[in-house]
């Protein structure tokens, strides 16, 4: 019951966050950089390890604050924590 409450968490924050970081973060930086015209080239994409670093950071956050209801919700009986 646990680690189904866990997973039912982390998967969607884990999708979300690499979503969210590389196609979405990426595009986000092109258009914004091709409405304003750039700014005189300073402005650059952080790299990738960043971003990686970034979406893990994100799914341990989301685990750590997880693991409270988790472990509340694994000491009741399933059909009251449901």
């Amino acid at each position: 019951m646990s680690a189904a409450l866990a997973a039912a968490q982390v998967l969607p924050a884990l999708a979300g966050a690499a979503v969210g970081v590389f196609p979405g973060g990426v595009a986000l930086f092109a258009a914004i950089n091709a409405i304003t015209g750039g700014d005189g080239g300073r402005a650059a994409p952080p790299p990738p390890w960043q971003l990686l670093a970034l979406v893990s950071a994100t799914v341990l956050v989301v685990a750590a604050l997880t693991c409270v209801p988790v472990r509340l919700g694994g000491r009741r009986p399933v059909a009251e924590a449901l």
